[in-house]
């Protein structure tokens, strides 16, 4: 996904989910109530490099 902060464009990362399942939590006004639990998957962290006022550094996301 391509989006843009302050006329600068980047790529965002977005994790993936996978869904391990839903559960029932309760009943609320005759209607059941269900919560999905998801599960992360593993990340790799990556290294980027960022410019505050001119100064060039290296960030692990």
């Amino acid at each position: 996904m391509q989006l843009s902060y302050r006329g600068h464009h980047y790529e965002a990362q977005l994790p993936q989910l996978e869904q391990d399942g839903v559960e029932e939590i309760g009943v609320y006004r005759g209607a059941s109530l269900k919560r999905k639990h998801f599960h992360l998957a593993a990340q790799r962290h990556s290294t980027v490099e960022l410019t505050y006022r001119g100064v060039k550094y290296a960030h692990a996301v």
